[in-house]
Formats: C-alpha cells, sequence, structure tokens
C-alpha cells in the first residue's frame, strides 16, 4: 500500500506540501515526473516533451458528454492522442485524478483516495531512484538513474505498451499489440487488433476479438504474396529492415516518417498517416482496403468482388447456410452445396471453370501430366472440391495438380492470375435445363437468359460472357453494362450503373436505353 493513501487526510496534507514544494522544480523539468513530483488534474498540469512535440496530461476525448478523465498522451499542436494509460479504467472529473510515482516504484494513475486506475506494474525498486520522462518521439520512458546521474536503466517504456497507435522508433515484436478505440470518444479496448501473425514467419494480422479479420499475405509453394509496401515493413523494424530498391521504392530513411502514425482504427483498418501542409491528417494506406479484402469475406464458398454493388454470392451450386444473415448483409457464414456430389459415381458432377480466382492455399499436391489427370483424381477422390492445374512453366518444375480437401475458404473474383480453378459441383445444379446456357464464371445463367446463340431464348441474347474473367455483360443500345447479379426464382438481374441519377453510365457518358422489342424492362 501507498504510505500515502494510508487514510483521506494523510493523501490530502501530503498532496498539497508535495505540490507546493515541488512547483517551482515543475517549472525546470517539464518532460519528467519524480518520486517529488507529480501531475494533478484539478492544477491541470502536463508534461510536454523538450522539443514541444507530445503533451502528457489529463483529457476527457472529443465528442465526450459525460466526466471520464484519461491519462494519455498527444501531439502538442494537433491534440490528436496517441497512447492512453487508464483506457480500461476512467477517472470522474471529481475524482482528483493525479499520475505519481508510488512508494513501490510504479508510475500510477490514482485518485484522491489513492485508489489506483493504473500502474506501470514494474519490479519495485528504490523510489528515490525512479523517474519518468516524455521524450520528442512520444515515448514515455520510466527509468532508474544511479546517484551520480551518469547513467539510467530503463524500467518501463510506452513504446513497448502501446493502445492503438504505433509510432516511428518502436518495433514490432512477437509481444506487441495495437488494439483500437470502442469508438470514436472512448478510448477502451475496442475489437480490432494488429499484432505479429504467431503461426507465418513476417506476416501481420488483424483480429476481430478472436477471429482472424485480415492478413498481410499468404506464405506457401502454390501462392506466396505479401500486402505491407517496403516502407511500412521499414517503419515497423524500427528502419532496420531491408528492403530492395527499384523504380517503386525509394531509398528509405528515418527522416521520411516525421510527423507520421500507424493507427489501428474503430473500423478494423490499420492506417498509415502523414501530417501533410494543410495540417492534417492525410491517409497514405490502409488495410483491409475494401470489404474483399477481408479474410474469407463472404465464408466458405462464397465469392466476393468488390466492383460489384452485392459483393458476396455463392457460387454456382450452392445456397447460402443462413439466409437471412445474407438479407441483413452478413455473409460471414458462407455457402453450402445444394446437392451432394460424388453420389453413386462420378459422372453425375461436373466442374465450374472459375478464371482470375483468389482462393486460400490447397490442401495437397502432386504431379500430373495433363490437366485431365488432374480432374481425373478429383473426380476419383470424394474429398475433392476443387483443383487447379498448371503447367511446368508456371510452377517451375513439372506439372503441378493442386487438390483441395476442405472447404474453399477466401474466394474473390477478378484477381490478378492467370491459374483457373476448377470446383466441384453437381450438374443438376447448374443444369437447370436442357436449353440453358452453362455458367459464366461465378454467375449462372438461367433460362431464358442467353449468351450465345445455342442457348437459352434469342429474344434474351442480349449478354455477354468476358471468358478471361468470367463476368457477365448486358449490351443495350447504349453500350455494355456490367450484371451484378442474377436471380433465377425472382426473374430479376442487376447491372452496375455508377451515376444513379438518370441512369447514366459514367464510364461512357451515355444513358441506359433497352430496345423496345426486347422482353426485360426497368424496375
Amino acid at each position: 500500500m501507498i504510505s500515502w493513501s494510508v487514510n483521506h487526510m494523510l493523501f490530502i496534507s501530503l498532496f498539497h506540501s508535495v505540490f507546493l514544494y515541488t512547483s517551482f522544480m515543475c517549472s525546470l523539468a517539464k518532460d519528467t515526473i519524480t518520486y517529488n513530483s507529480l501531475l494533478s488534474d484539478e492544477k491541470r498540469d502536463s508534461l510536454v516533451s523538450a522539443g514541444e512535440v507530445f503533451e502528457l496530461g489529463f483529457f476527457t476525448p472529443n465528442g465526450s458528454f459525460d466526466n471520464r478523465r484519461y491519462v494519455g498522451i498527444w501531439y502538442y499542436k494537433s491534440r490528436t492522442v496517441v497512447w492512453v494509460a487508464n483506457r480500461d479504467k476512467p477517472l470522474s472529473a471529481s475524482s482528483g485524478g493525479v499520475l505519481a510515482i508510488s512508494d513501490n516504484g510504479n508510475l500510477e494513475v490514482l485518485d484522491r483516495t489513492g485508489k489506483s486506475y493504473w500502474s506501470t506494474n514494474v519490479p519495485g525498486s528504490i523510489r528515490m531512484s525512479r523517474a519518468a520522462k516524455l521524450m520528442d518521439t512520444g515515448n514515455l520512458v520510466l527509468s532508474n538513474e544511479d546517484p551520480e546521474g551518469n547513467s539510467m536503466t530503463i524500467q518501463w517504456q510506452s513504446f513497448e505498451n502501446p493502445t492503438d497507435t504505433f509510432l516511428p522508433g518502436m518495433m514490432l515484436d512477437e509481444n506487441l499489440v495495437l488494439t483500437s478505440w470502442k469508438s470514436s470518444d472512448d478510448p477502451g479496448s475496442g475489437n480490432f487488433t494488429f499484432q505479429q501473425d504467431q503461426e507465418r514467419t513476417n506476416q501481420v494480422i488483424i483480429l476481430k476479438r478472436s477471429v482472424k479479420y485480415w492478413n498481410s499475405g499468404v506464405s506457401g509453394r502454390f501462392i506466396s504474396l505479401n500486402e505491407m509496401p517496403p516502407a511500412i515493413l521499414y517503419l515497423l523494424s524500427n528502419f532496420t529492415s531491408k528492403t530492395v530498391r527499384n523504380n517503386s521504392v525509394p531509398y528509405l530513411t528515418s527522416s521520411l516518417y516525421n510527423h507520421t502514425r500507424l493507427v489501428m482504427s474503430i473500423s478494423g483498418q490499420i492506417q498509415y498517416l502523414r501530417w501533410d501542409s494543410q495540417m492534417v491528417w492525410s491517409p497514405i494506406w490502409a488495410e483491409p482496403r475494401d470489404k474483399c479484402s477481408v479474410y474469407n469475406a463472404c465464408g466458405n464458398f462464397g465469392s466476393c468482388n468488390s466492383k460489384n454493388n452485392l459483393v458476396c454470392k455463392c457460387l454456382p451450386g450452392f445456397k447460402p447456410i443462413s439466409p437471412d444473415d445474407w438479407i441483413s448483409g452478413d455473409y460471414s457464414g458462407g455457402c453450402v452445396r445444394k446437392t451432394t456430389t460424388c453420389r453413386n459415381n462420378s459422372m453425375v458432377d461436373t466442374f465450374l471453370d472459375l478464371k482470375m480466382m483468389k482462393v486460400g492455399n490447397p490442401d495437397s499436391q502432386f504431379n500430373a501430366k495433363s490437366e485431365t489427370e488432374c480432374k481425373i483424381e478429383c473426380l476419383n477422390n470424394c474429398q475433392c472440391q476443387a483443383y487447379l492445374f498448371e503447367e511446368a512453366e508456371m510452377s517451375q518444375g513439372s506439372s503441378a495438380c493442386w487438390i483441395w480437401s476442405e472447404e474453399l475458404n477466401n474466394l474473390q473474383e477478378e484477381y490478378a492470375t492467370d491459374r483457373n480453378l476448377h470446383v466441384r459441383v453437381a450438374v443438376s445444379d447448374i443444369e437447370l435445363t436442357a436449353r440453358s446456357c452453362e455458367a459464366c464464371g461465378t454467375n449462372l445463367i438461367p433460362y431464358p437468359l442467353s449468351i450465345g446463340p445455342n442457348c437459352g431464348d434469342p429474344l434474351y441474347y442480349s449478354f455477354h460472357c468476358n471468358n478471361s474473367d468470367g463476368q457477365v455483360g448486358f449490351e443495350t443500345p447504349s453500350g455494355t453494362f456490367r450484371v451484378t447479379s442474377i436471380n433465377p426464382d425472382t426473374r430479376t438481374f442487376f447491372i452496375r450503373i455508377k451515376d444513379d441519377d438518370n441512369c447514366k453510365n459514367s464510364d461512357n457518358g451515355k444513358f441506359l436505353k433497352l430496345n423496345q422489342s426486347w422482353p426485360q424492362h426497368k424496375i
């Protein structure tokens, strides 16, 4: 127990005596707290770093209408908060909060009764040798000084105990975690965390509570990518990582990172920001950058396309596990097969041919001489959900057949890849009638719609399948419009028009016009 918190009267007595005794000392050392000095909320005390870059003190979040008080660090000029001590245990404005070094040598946030709201929780030491200093980097350092003042030993620092912000000079390691605020006016621990991926080397991850929300890349023989720019990796390594220089990657130095910060936002984005000449924080980079960048955004067997109004849809031959959730916009439950595959023989199954499709890593791989051999292997294995064949020159060795035995996840359309994914489906689920057209990528073409002269109803032959990316276009007298979804149950389809006013297509500057002889009509 702290001696000056044994009882209420003793605390108040020492509080005032210490404050009066040290008031002249604080004017000489505005960036440091010692055992003989403290910060008082009632006195509006604060620390300011030597170069007036950062300030530490008591604050109430912008937009908050209650009397919650926190101890935090913010930029001296912009007042942007970068660290909060008692984020999950606020004081009240009337509690008489102080920040002080206690008898056990810890830096603590206390109220006037001596109740602790936050502590550095480091091993005890001779309190007289402890000091807490606010640096121009934004780091708050608690250290021991030798009696002669020639050296100091760091006991604790805010750079190793961050809240939601990563500042230049910090180092991302296996112990460092950024946790978002609960809301814009509540710095309490929120839903999103940013940290190293403990399962994969050289990768970072965002978790939503305990569920993977985004990861920086994938490592493996099938696919290896990293969504982290070299400049961000350089920052996270405290300017120690090696980058490959080319025309798009300039020579990186720590001076390029002045007035920048990396923030785990309340929206789930990790954001890199720079204080610009207009005196505002400008976004430079962020992930996940769109809805499809979220890990497995549409659930298993759900395909994501951020260019569509409805970004998620089930693959042809699949249906939402929870239709009500999908209607409400929650696609995380994914999709399930309409009909069980591999029922009596392999002849009842076929494959969707999906172009430019991103997918999670496969479960197995073997050398195959041809795509036919790869396809037969999948058909003969009832556990096989999908396959992908790579020619020798693509796989940098012998030709490879990749097999997915588990449910497909992280599917994303129009991804920059030359690989074609073949997904196993029941024939009955995609060949709805004898005259139905074949599926175009992830789009089922139900009768009477037609994408060719030999299928569908000729009256509906106004659709086009782009075989390079598996997307469907609707051809009109005023141009071709992208089909974002087709619903055979309601006999409707949706097209993408960027400018909703007057049904104008901003891509070509023309208005949507339908041929009066066509059976289709706008609703």
